[in-house]
């Protein structure tokens, strides 16, 4: 009898042990996500009057995100466009390149200390010392990329004057994407090289002996296919984020971003940053719609990846 009270007494000490870990992360769960998520999908419906009395709006919040959205010039529809350029620029050119120079340091190639402290700089500085940094260097009359071109004379505008990379239409979602790619490279080579290091040298080595005779062979071959899961994170999580991510324009404008550079993820911050109580409706509207779009291709994406992705079984 006493041996049961003493099991008894373990089993419940045990179990409020595992529970002091758990209810705070669990409270802040339900707080944080379940219910903003849930009263985000409540004010989809609703709309705010003058009076600040929330009014049952049935659709309109979405008919109203549509037509801003198919509006030509309108900033949603802009932003929506430069959100699916950054994906389509991190998938086709980012991603090729990340793993290119992962696979660099996965080899020990000529410079390849070199090249990890120069892409983990961001990393190591803060993200806004190097942002004011870059912004200084490329933006302004006295920047110094605006006096490399006012003596090379290129990148000049009508008046004669060096083009600010950062507020010139046809150059500032590119600069802002170059600042993006090369920012995330840090994360990128954390990650790539680190899972190609799990890779047994006896699988490099039986490849070798079985005719893989050159570098490409080998990464296209033998290291892509090792690193599939890790690859396919990075593709489904990039996915899932397509119309959330703000990238470096936040860090670059504050919340002064001219229309050509927006994207999704700063449009929505933008707004709410600016406190405009009026447009949560219509942003809760258009985000439930968003999800409604990404997740199932998120799902049939992973469905894929899953199914006919290289398998490592035997």
């Amino acid at each position: 009898m006493v041996q049961r009270k003493k099991v008894s007494s373990q089993k419940k000490v045990r179990t409020l042990f595992i529970l002091s870990f758990i209810t705070y992360p669990l409270i802040l769960f339900l707080i944080f996500y379940v219910l903003v998520n849930l009263n985000s999908i409540r004010m989809a419906f609703f709309t705010v009057k003058m009076d600040g009395a929330w009014v049952f709006a049935k659709l309109d919040n979405f008919k109203q995100f549509i037509s801003d959205l198919t509006e030509s010039g309108n900033v949603v529809g802009v932003s929506m466009l430069n959100s699916l350029k950054m994906y389509i620029i991190n998938l086709a050119i980012c991603m090729p390149l990340y793993l290119i120079f992962s696979y660099m340091l996965f080899k020990q190639c000529f410079l390849h200390k070199g090249i990890r402290v120069i892409v983990m700089l961001p990393q190591i500085i803060s993200g806004f010392v190097i942002c004011m940094l870059f912004k200084n260097f490329i933006s302004g009359d006295e920047a110094p990329i605006s006096v490399l071109f006012q003596k090379l004379g290129i990148f000049l505008d009508e008046n004669g004057k060096p083009v600010d990379l950062l507020y010139h239409e046809a150059y500032a979602f590119g600069t802002t994407i170059f600042y993006g790619i090369w920012l995330s490279f840090g994360m990128s080579l954390i990650v790539y090289p680190n899972a190609m290091k799990e890779i047994s040298s006896e699988i490099i080595e039986s490849a070798q002996l079985d005719g893989v005779s050159n570098m490409f062979q080998e990464m296209f071959y033998i290291i892509l296919p090792l690193i599939f899961p890790t690859l396919s994170t990075f593709l489904i999580t990039g996915l899932a984020g397509i119309f959330t991510e703000a990238g470096s324009i936040l860090a670059f404008y504050d919340t002064d971003a001219p229309s050509f550079v927006s994207n999704m993820g700063y449009y929505y911050a933008q707004l709410v940053l600016n406190a405009n109580e009026a447009t949560y409706p219509m942003l809760s509207a258009g985000g439930l719609l968003m999800t409604l779009v990404v997740a199932p291709v998120v799902i049939l994406v992973r469905h894929l990846l899953e199914k006919y992705g290289p398998s490592t079984e035997a």
